[in-house]
């Protein structure tokens, strides 16, 4: 469960504009970096079905596989939709067969019922989905590998809901915080936000201070050698110097 700060970061995150949003994905990812958190940030591959629009939430996983014989798996992820309720900012995370033809499972029913009922902000699918004009006019952010309007009957199952999932080459626990802009997706891991926003405000207070500098007519390489002092570790003095 959140904690009163994880919520009022979330919602702060959450109702920020796009285009000037304070946390971008790229600043959440150094932040990542910075606190030595690796491999959090999905494969370049996944991208946003509406671009320039931003979903922040929080994990809600679910894991399906192709199926040996036909079946539904409605009935199953209608359970994860469930999971849903009092979830701050829901966000559907599916691992799934890459790229299987015919297996879009996201399009225009499930996120009508996801956004209208359950309250989620969007998707992050390991695959296809398809609806995408439906889905734009209902300003649902999907994050996906590609979009295909074929659904066969019986393709997938359920295997889980609420466990660890892979998607875009990252491990995603429920309950990860979902990140993701026109640049892509990061997913944060839960007891991780308050120490990741705290290194990503670092970040963006030294660049804001590089810039003023800059713009107030110092030499980039004098502020940066300031600044970034460990930039310059290792450089040699030049002969004569």
């Amino acid at each position: 469960m959140h904690n009163g700060r994880q919520v009022r970061e979330l919602q702060r995150l959450g109702n920020m504009p796009t285009g000037l949003v304070e946390y971008s994905a790229a600043t959440l990812s150094d932040g990542l970096q910075k606190c030595g958190l690796n491999n959090h940030v999905l494969e370049p591959a996944i991208r946003p079905l509406l671009p320039f629009t931003k979903l922040v939430g929080s994990a809600v996983t679910v894991k399906l596989k192709a199926s040996a014989e036909p079946r539904s798996y409605s009935k199953f992820v209608g359970e994860a939709f469930e999971m849903g309720k009092g979830v701050v900012s829901p966000v559907l995370v599916l691992e799934y067969p890459q790229n299987l033809l015919g297996a879009a499972v996201i399009g225009s029913g499930g996120a009508h019922v996801m956004r209208n009922q359950y309250g989620f902000m969007g998707c992050v699918a390991d695959g296809i989905v398809r609806d995408s004009e439906d889905l734009r006019r209902m300003n649902f952010q999907v994050f996906c590998r590609s979009v295909h309007p074929e659904y066969i009957f019986g393709l997938l199952e359920g295997v889980s809901i609420g466990e660890p999932v892979t998607v875009g080459g990252v491990l995603i626990h429920s309950g990860d915080i979902i990140v993701g802009d026109n640049d892509g997706v990061v997913a944060i891991p839960e007891n991780e936000l308050a120490s990741v926003l705290k290194a990503a405000n670092e970040i963006l207070k030294q660049e804001r201070e590089i810039l003023e500098e800059i713009d107030g007519g110092k030499p980039y390489l004098e502020v940066l050698r300031r600044l970034q002092p460990e930039a310059f570790q290792g450089e040699t003095s030049k002969p004569g110097s």
